[in-house]
């Protein structure tokens, strides 16, 4: 039976004894784990917890190679809910979909991001890596696809202006995924936020870089627009150098550099200068802007030509496959890593193959032919034993006798990107923060937006006082008890269906979007196949009974307020 009296500790360490009236409890069978009672709970009294996948049969529970005790850790350690670097949980709005409930299912991601639909484009889903249904079973949760559904069903929800409470102003340099995301959740912690960039609009490599048949461009700005009209202030085609950084110190109590890594990394080899070499980064943002530079003398692009993309990355996957939509005749990515070495994602690879793409991997170049002014070739050479530092820089041992030419016509370099180091001056300024590709190689989106939001919270301790709260420190996961288990026989009969994408001759001919959205009946069909495996946990003995949980539930009826009967009751 739950005490009348409990103890309470508050921030500076102290405790008091509050006598309370009530305690939540939450019905796990009726909970969507979404994780929003946990985040509200100011006494940290809630947990998630995790059902263990029966696995005493093989038959309809175990995936070839694992063994016994291996079943054991995934049940115990592996949840879609801590696979998301921004904190969001799959789980909770794949079921608040299941339940109809489509409003609550998006405000449950914009919380966390401002691009709800635009990673339901492109996010590398690293949540589905830790689905216990893929893991355990046959193919994971298709998370992604759910969420790029739930963005095309559900019209972008009225926004509401963001609340201004805080006198401290805050000024954001960049505005790609990380700025974006640190504009979003700062101007939710009440800031008056300002985001300068260069470009005539926000997006940044979502706008210039990802191409069009991965993310069409009306997504992007169909998401920014609602931060504009929340409140956020943008001075586009501003240029922020040391002389306008200094004015933004002044007028700022805080400034965030997002910049990403805007400078190509080119490889300084023999026939470097040669005409038809470009960077992958210009490359893609005249593929997606359809530049008239291709019209000029020595840019022009080679229709029915022979196209070489070095590097083997995302970036470089994405220029393979934009360089077929522009007529190539072959093109051929050449990179130095080799099978599970390739940086670039399996499904992405996949699709290039599909799509044409030659891959050479375990070739470095070593030099580029042609006669001046204009590239006939490039000579590669087997690679290796890689090595790769802390930077992404590769180096390797190359296999004399191994040496040949293959043809091109134009090269793309896609071997990395850099910050600019006008940025390095500040790296010390107590007002100055910095997030995304400019703090990371990791280039992804998500974990830029994820960056973003960790910078968010820097800041908004500098500027408060306060400790910096660690956004991954509620998101331990707990091993449900014995009777919550699931039983994969009840599940088998939701059978996974791959997601629809376009026909190979319409895409390569077109920039037409390659993924297609689920229809109504293919993602209720997919939010079946959840297992359901997590639920939220009330620990009765710290709960105070504020009854915020109850109050801030989505999907309602699943939390309620147990009355707390006194000594002199009981007895």
């Amino acid at each position: 039976m739950a005490n009348h009296n409990v103890k309470i500790k508050i921030s500076d360490g102290s405790e008091f004894a509050l006598d309370r009236l009530a305690y939540a409890w939450i019905d796990a069978k009726e909970c969507v784990n979404c994780g929003v009672c946990r985040e509200y709970c100011p006494v940290e009294a809630i947990s998630e917890q995790q059902r263990e996948v029966c696995r005493i049969c093989p038959g309809c529970a175990t995936k070839p190679g694992l063994t016994f005790d291996e079943m054991s850790t995934v049940s115990a350690e592996h949840a879609c809910t801590i696979g998301c670097p921004l904190g969001i949980s799959p789980q909770g709005y794949i079921n608040l979909i299941k339940a109809g409930m489509y409003e609550e299912a998006y405000k449950l991601i914009w919380e966390k991001t401002p691009f709800p639909a635009v990673l339901g484009y492109v996010c590398h889903h690293p949540c589905e890596a830790e689905c216990k249904r893929g893991l355990l079973i046959d193919e994971p949760i298709k998370i992604r696809a759910l969420k790029k559904y739930l963005s095309t069903v559900l019209p972008l929800p009225k926004q509401n202006e963001y609340p201004v409470v805080n006198e401290e102003t805050v000024a954001i340099i960049g505005a790609g995924p990380a700025g974006l995301s640190a504009a979003h959740d700062l101007a939710q912690l009440g800031y008056e936020v300002t985001v300068f960039d260069a470009a005539n609009e926000a997006g940044g490599m979502l706008i210039r870089g990802i191409p069009m048949f991965r993310l069409p461009r009306e997504i992007v700005r169909h998401e920014v627009d609602a931060l504009e009209r929340g409140g956020i202030n943008f001075e586009f085609g501003k240029f922020i150098g040391p002389k306008q950084m200094e004015n933004l110190l002044e007028e700022y109590d805080a400034v965030l550099v997002a910049t990403g890594t805007p400078k190509a990394k080119l490889l300084k080899i023999e026939g470097w200068g040669l005409e038809g070499i470009y960077s992958a980064v210009d490359f893609m943002e005249r593929f997606n802007t359809d530049s008239e530079l291709w019209r000029h003398p020595g840019q022009e692009f080679v229709e029915n030509g022979e196209i070489v993309i070095i590097g083997c990355g995302s970036v470089g996957i994405d220029a393979a496959r934009a360089a077929v939509r522009y007529g190539a005749k072959n093109v051929t990515v050449v990179c130095m890593e080799c099978g599970d070495q390739i940086p670039a994602h399996d499904w992405e690879v996949e699709e290039a193959l599909k799509e044409g793409v030659v891959i050479m991997d375990g070739w470095k170049p070593i030099r580029f032919i042609g006669e001046q002014p204009k590239l006939s070739g490039v000579e590669i050479i087997q690679a290796e034993d890689l090595t790769k530092d802390e930077n992404g820089n590769i180096t390797c041992k190359t296999i004399p006798g191994t040496e040949r030419i293959i043809k091109a016509d134009m090269v793309i370099e896609a071997i990395g990107q850099k910050a600019d180091e006008v940025w390095d001056a500040y790296g010390n300024s107590d007002k100055v923060f910095f997030a995304g590709d400019i703090q990371s190689n990791d280039v992804s989106v998500v974990n830029a937006m994820a960056a973003g939001k960790y910078a968010a919270l820097q800041i908004d301790g500098m500027l408060q006082g306060g400790q910096l709260k660690d956004p991954m420190g509620l998101r331990t996961i707990h091993k449900a008890p014995i009777e919550e288990k699931i039983y994969p026989a009840t599940r088998l009969k939701n059978k996974f269906h791959p997601t629809p994408s376009l026909d190979i001759e319409d895409r390569i001919n077109s920039s037409e979007e390659v993924e297609l959205v689920l229809n109504d009946t293919e993602a209720l069909a997919e939010v079946n196949r959840c297992l359901e495996c997590g639920y939220q946990h009330v620990d009765s003995d710290k709960c105070i009974g504020c009854g915020i949980c109850q109050k801030v539930c989505p999907k309602g009826g699943v939390i309620k307020m147990i009355r707390v009967e006194k000594e002199a009751e009981q007895k």
